[in-house]
C-alpha cells in the first residue's frame, strides 16, 4: 500500500518562478532600479510586516483595508504597499533632509481575488518625493517610471492624468455632497472594470446620486479629446476650477520637456481608489490587440498621509510600477537563459577535476560567471546540459588539455572549438 502523498499545490494567488523566469524578473527590476538611481532616488528598505495600527490608520479606505493579510497575532499584517510604510518611516525620523527622494523594490501582498495580471503576492517598484508641493516633483516620479518602461522597450504606453482636487470640483458641480464624494470616487474608479451603466447604478445606490445626475456626471468625465480642449471646458464650466486647471497645464508642460515616448493625456474619469490621494493622480495604460490591460504603473500626490502618523502635514508624491505586470507582458524576451553562468566547464575523468576547479576559480576571480560539472556524466551529456541552460560557451578539459596546460573553448552556437591557454580564455570571456 502506497504511503499518502502530501499535496504540493501552491496557495491561490501566488506562483513559483523557474530560474529562467526569475532571471527575467530580476533583469526587469534591475533595469528599473538603474533608472531610479539615474534620477537621484536613494534606496529605502522597510519591513514586510507592519503594525495593524499603522495599516489601519485611515490610509487606504475600507475596501482596501479588507485586503490586508492580517497575521495570527492580529496586531500585525503584511504590507499592502510601500507608501504607508514610507509615511510611517518619515513620521518617525525627524532628521530627514527634504526633499526626500526614495525608491523601494520588493514584494507586496494583497488579499484580492486572483485574476489575469493580478496575484495576491507580487513584485513592485516605488519612487516617491517627500517634502515638495511643486508639480516638478510629480513630473519627476512620472518621468522616472516612463523612462524605466522605455529602457525595457515598452514605448507604446499612455499616461492618463487627472487631479483629485479637480475631480472633487467636478463632483460638486454635479451636486455631489462632500459626504458622498468618497463613495462617488470609489464608484468612478471602477469604470474600466464595470463600464458606465453599472457605475451609474453604483453612484445611485451607494453614493446617493440620482440616476440622471449620475449619467450626466459620467458623460462629463468620460469626454475624450485633446487635453488642452478638455481643460478649457473644465475651466470655463466648473466653478473654482481655473487654479487646478493651470496646475495641470503646468504639469503637462513640464512632462513635455522629458521627451517621453508615450502619450500623455488628461482623463477626467481617472479616480485612483485609494483614500490617501489628494492631488494629481495618474496611471500608465498599455494595450493588447486594442484592449486596455490593467495598468502597469500608477500613483499620485498624497499630501495628508504622513500627517496621519506625525500630526504634521508633509507634502508627498509617488508612483508604483508593477514589476510582476511588466514581467507578465515581456515574459522571457529579455534574457531567455536559465542561469547567470556565461561559461560551463566540462571535464572528463576524475584526474582532471582539480585542474577544472582551478580554472573555474580563476574565471570567477576575474568576474566571469562560471558553472562547472559536478556529476559523473560523459562529455556529450555535459554539453547537452550546458545547452539546456542556454550557456553559450563551454571549456572542455581532458587529459590532453591538462597536460598541455590549456583548455578547449567551444562556442555552443557554431560548434567551433579552439585550444588556448586559460588566460586567453579569460580575456575572451570577460
Amino acid at each position: 500500500m502506497k504511503a499518502d502523498i502530501m499535496p504540493i499545490d501552491t496557495p491561490r494567488g501566488v506562483q513559483d518562478l523557474s530560474p529562467r523566469e526569475a532571471i527575467s524578473l530580476r533583469y526587469i527590476a534591475g533595469v528599473v532600479e538603474e533608472v531610479y538611481k539615474r534620477f537621484g532616488f536613494a534606496p529605502l528598505e522597510t519591513p514586510a510586516v507592519e503594525s495593524m495600527s499603522v495599516l489601519n490608520a485611515k490610509a487606504y479606505g475600507e475596501d482596501s483595508t479588507n485586503e490586508i493579510f492580517v497575521l495570527s497575532d492580529e496586531q500585525t499584517g503584511l504590507r499592502y504597499d510601500f507608501t504607508v510604510p514610507l509615511a510611517r518611516y518619515v513620521a518617525s525620523n525627524k532628521d530627514i533632509a527634504f526633499p526626500f527622494k526614495r525608491y523601494q523594490i520588493g514584494t507586496i501582498w494583497r488579499k484580492d481575488e486572483p485574476q489575469r495580471m493580478r496575484n495576491r503576492e507580487f513584485f513592485q517598484a516605488d519612487v516617491d518625493i517627500v517634502g515638495s508641493t511643486e508639480p516638478s516633483s510629480d513630473a519627476e516620479v512620472i518621468a522616472a517610471n516612463a523612462m524605466a518602461l522605455e529602457e525595457l522597450g515598452m514605448n507604446e504606453y499612455t499616461v492618463l492624468l487627472n487631479d483629485r482636487k479637480l475631480l472633487d470640483l467636478v463632483l460638486a458641480y454635479f451636486k455631489v455632497s462632500k459626504e458622498q464624494m468618497p463613495e462617488a470616487i470609489r464608484a468612478i474608479d471602477k469604470l474600466q472594470k464595470l463600464g458606465s451603466v453599472e457605475v451609474a447604478k453604483l453612484l445611485a445606490s451607494e453614493a446617493g446620486i440620482g440616476r440622471k445626475s449620475a449619467e450626466e456626471l459620467l458623460g462629463f468625465v468620460e469626454q475624450q479629446g485633446d487635453s488642452g480642449e478638455l481643460l478649457d471646458k473644465v475651466s470655463a464650466g466648473v466653478d473654482g476650477a481655473k487654479e487646478e486647471v493651470e496646475r495641470m497645464r503646468n504639469l503637462l508642460a513640464l512632462l513635455s520637456e522629458y521627451k517621453l515616448k508615450g502619450r500623455i493625456v488628461v482623463d477626467l474619469s481617472l479616480a485612483r481608489g485609494l483614500a490617501y490621494y489628494t492631488g494629481f493622480v495618474w496611471e500608465f495604460a498599455v494595450f493588447d490587440e486594442g484592449k486596455r490591460l490593467p495598468s502597469v504603473c500608477g500613483g499620485g500626490r498624497y499630501d495628508n498621509l504622513i500627517g496621519v502618523y506625525s500630526g504634521k502635514q508633509v507634502p508627498a508624491t509617488g508612483s508604483s510600477l508593477g514589476i510582476s505586470r511588466v514581467f507578465y507582458l515581456l515574459g522571457q524576451k529579455k534574457t531567455g537563459a536559465s542561469t547567470y553562468a556565461k561559461v560551463f566547464i566540462a571535464y572528463i575523468g576524475d584526474q582532471n577535476g582539480a585542474y577544472a576547479v582551478n580554472a573555474a576559480t580563476m574565471l570567477r576571480g576575474n568576474g566571469v560567471y562560471t558553472d562547472i560539472n559536478t556529476t559523473g556524466r560523459n562529455l556529450s551529456k555535459q554539453l547537452e546540459y550546458a545547452s539546456s541552460l542556454g550557456i553559450g560557451r563551454v571549456l572542455i578539459i581532458g587529459d590532453k588539455e591538462r597536460e598541455a596546460n590549456k583548455v578547449r573553448l567551444r562556442d555552443m552556437s557554431s560548434g567551433t572549438e579552439e585550444l588556448i591557454s586559460l588566460q586567453e580564455a579569460i580575456e575572451k570571456l570577460k
